[in-house]
């Protein structure tokens, strides 16, 4: 009777904490679907929201002590693990790597073998707490034995609050040279996602003073490298970093066609990446097309400090900065969203020829 308590407590605080993790930041919940290539996109953002809540309520009401509702909500909670598994296992298949933000901002996100074997764990799991609820016992437990039940409980709820406090507490020291922030930001994926308030004020220290485009390099597909001068020699050009596999770059990713349509008439946009374009999953050179470009050996990533990705910066024609930089999924889409309204405000007044 223990173990199968044990694992039904076990599955409830996972499942607890995995749904109150992913509440504040409902979009990582929407991009790992997208990261995750799960079927209807439509959908994505309706899961992302409904997720959280469904998680919390399979933790919380098959402690009710009634039989037939535990032995259907532990049913559920079972396809729930086994849907996960499915995913998780797919995902591995993937060229690259793959965020999940399966617990928020709790651990790592990357998928990995041990992730993997994580949600093997949690399948067993809810296979023992599905058994235990349909024999009963669980219901049994809480009517015959609250006490020693309820401490069980608290003794499980403690241990797991204590983890994700020492997790969420631990914070990598600041390289030699950076700042924290600088350090966090660079080169994990789990952490590709919008910046905070903090690292959003700093950068506003920097608005905006337009300066010089700086010195770097980058190189198409099939071709030599070229430096940004040559790249801005006729007209202005964006600049976007990209990581296949983050959330957020995948969302930035998939709207790169349609700005090219929008506005590669008169931008030149390059997502860059650091791989060579040759070396890029097809998922992704489906989406990037001709806008793939390396950024060769990162040296634009660190002139320009976009250590965060997504980022964006766009370079005038006039060999200065023209905007930017921005980082973070939704201060990329945005920023490119402004820069296409104020083209179509300049068409409108005859600034610029319509398309």
């Amino acid at each position: 009777m223990t173990l199968l308590l044990a694992a039904q407590a076990l599955i409830s605080l996972t499942l607890l904490v995995s749904g109150l993790a992913k509440l504040p930041d409902r979009t990582a919940t929407a991009d790992a679907m997208l990261s995750l290539r799960l079927p209807a996109r439509s959908l994505h953002p309706v899961a992302a929201t409904a997720l959280p809540f469904a998680e919390i309520v399979l933790a919380v009401a098959v402690w009710i002590p009634v039989p037939a509702l535990q032995g259907v909500l532990a049913a559920a909670t079972l396809l729930l693990m086994l849907a996960y598994l499915v995913i998780i296992a797919r995902a591995l298949t993937f060229g690259e790597a793959v965020t999940c933000s399966c617990f928020g901002r709790l651990g790592s996100p990357t998928v990995s073998r041990t992730t993997l074997g994580r949600n093997i764990l949690l399948v067993v799991l809810a296979a023992l707490a599905l058994g235990s609820a349909a024999s009963g016992t669980t219901a049994q437990a809480l009517r015959a034995e609250a006490p020693s039940t309820l401490a069980l409980l608290l003794a499980l709820a403690l241990a797991v609050l204590l983890t994700a406090l020492t997790l969420g507490g631990s914070r990598r020291p600041a390289p030699e040279g950076g700042t924290a922030a600088d350090q966090a930001v660079g080169d994990d994926p789990a952490l590709s996602s919008d910046l905070p308030a903090d690292a959003a004020a700093m950068d506003a220290e920097l608005d905006y003073q337009r300066s010089s485009t700086p010195y770097g390099m980058l190189r198409m597909a099939g071709q030599e490298p070229i430096t940004l001068k040559t790249l801005t020699r006729e007209r202005a050009a964006l600049l976007i970093w990209v990581q296949p596999g983050c959330g957020p770059c995948e969302r930035v990713l998939s709207s790169v066609p349609g700005w090219l349509e929008e506005i590669g008439d008169v931008i030149t946009i390059r997502t860059l990446f650091r791989v060579p374009p040759e070396e890029l999953p097809a998922s992704v050179l489906e989406r990037a097309g001709e806008t793939a470009a390396q950024d060769i050996d990162r040296n634009l990533m660190d002139v320009f400090r976009a250590r965060h990705s997504p980022s964006a910066v766009l370079l005038g024609a006039d060999g200065m900065l023209a905007g930017g930089p921005v980082r973070g999924g939704n201060d990329v889409i945005r920023f490119v969203e402004e820069i296409i309204e104020q083209l179509a405000e300049a068409r409108e007044t005859g600034d610029l020829p319509a398309v």
